[in-house]
């Protein structure tokens, strides 16, 4: 008499019920049994059988533990109820389901950009790793409309969605396995992209020239070129300002309403920070540090004889904090807001150490662990060693690239 086959078992959540395939090529089955052992102590653990002409089996919800392993055979009756020799034992693994959502949506699930950096939670009780997964966007009838490439980075599950329309719904989800098989799935998750689209900027217009045989095509950027002889450095992507001016005077005209977005750092002063006039109207952002241990930016619009004037709220920073400055003018009504970043740390700072750190920290930084404390190390303050033999003297936070031979 043939010998049935157990279909490959991919571990599952013992929590759920979970369903057993089987193979068979004898006389038509009229019923099958499954004996699951425990796969430590081979003790019996589940022995049932089911008059089913289908070769699949049930396992009830919680009749295993999770985190166990098991080993299982199976064992065909035809219809005169003879009965097939048992198959060779098969080992799977009882696994809880992993935690697996989108953890940054914001709470009413409207994005307010036309493109949306999610992050993944991922978290498994039984310490099983994530292998690969990919992102999906669905338009409001679930049809699809992208699908990220196979991303395997197991450490950071972000993705950038881009080109996302305004006042459309839409639904984000994320699919990916385990290093066991087990299928991961955050469901449909249905978001509403809302935002303003200024139009002077939104539009790149498009001419056809039959004559050229070509198109042009034009936008309402303007590249600007500063104006004067000085030379500034370039850090992290900002500009070095400190004790020079950078001023423009060509190539352009602010008309009507407009939003203008200042970003720095070293801004905890009493001092003019930003200057704009067309020789006719103008206005002045500027900062002041009060006794209660504050600072407050300050808008002064000229306005005929007197003055249209606007403070932030009060705001409480270091130098090394990232501070964005916000101005909006709507017919003629100015919004000044501020915003800080604690702690900004550049991508291109390193960190270094054994123990994977917390999400907040750089995908490319690299960190120190040390008592349970991750210390941040300024690259600044590292000697890099490149010589084939470990350093002589070395510092705490200095850094080797060399290859180490053990005596």
């Amino acid at each position: 008499m043939s010998v049935p086959i157990i279909k490959k078992i991919i571990p599952f959540d013992a929590d759920q019920d979970s369903v057993i395939f089987i193979s068979w090529k004898g006389n038509r089955a009229y019923a099958n049994r499954i004996i699951i052992k425990d796969g430590h102590t081979l003790e019996t653990v589940f022995d049932d059988t089911v008059s089913s002409f289908s070769l699949t089996h049930t396992i009830p919800a919680h009749t295993l533990i999770n985190g166990n392993e098991y080993l299982i055979q199976a064992q065909i009756y035809d219809r005169e109820n003879n009965a097939s020799p048992l198959c060779a034992g098969i080992n799977f693994y009882t696994l809880k389901t992993p935690d697996f959502h989108f953890y940054n949506l914001p709470d009413n699930h409207v994005l307010t950009n036309a493109s949306f950096d999610t992050s993944m939670y991922y978290f498994s009780p039984d310490w099983e790793s994530i292998d690969n997964y990919r992102f999906y966007l669905y338009d409001s009838a679930k049809k699809e409309l992208m699908c990220s490439e196979i991303l395997y980075d197991d450490m950071y599950l972000n993705y950038t969605y881009r080109g996302l329309e305004s006042d459309r719904i839409y639904y984000l989800r994320c699919i990916g396995t385990t290093i066991h098989g087990m299928e991961l799935d955050t469901g449909y998750v249905e978001v509403t992209v809302k935002y303003e689209t200024p139009d002077t900027y939104s539009r790149i217009y498009a001419v056809n020239d039959p004559k050229q045989g070509c198109i042009s095509v034009s936008t309402n950027l303007i590249i600007l070129q500063y104006n004067g002889d000085e030379e500034f450095e370039y850090q992290n992507s900002l500009i070095h300002l400190i004790d020079k001016t950078l001023y423009y005077e060509e190539g352009f005209l602010v008309e009507g309403d407009f939003t203008l977005i200042i970003r720095g750092m070293h801004l905890w002063q009493n001092a003019e920070i930003f200057k704009m006039s067309n020789g006719m109207d103008g206005l002045c952002i500027s900062s002041r540090i009060y006794t209660d241990g504050t600072l407050r930016f300050k808008l002064t619009v000229p306005n005929g004889t007197g003055h249209y004037i606007l403070y932030s709220e009060p705001q409480k920073f270091s130098n090394e904090d990232m501070i964005t400055v916000c101005l909006r003018r709507i017919n003629h009504i100015y919004q000044l807001a501020c915003f800080t970043k604690l702690n900004f740390s550049p991508a291109g700072d390193m960190w270094y150490g054994f123990n994977k750190p917390t999400r907040d920290v750089h995908k490319y930084d690299a960190w120190f662990y040390e008592d349970s404390i991750i210390h941040k190390i300024k690259k600044e303050e590292i000697t890099i060693h490149t010589e084939h033999e470990p350093p002589v003297s070395a510092e705490k936070y200095d850094l080797w690239f060399g290859k180490w031979k053990e005596e």
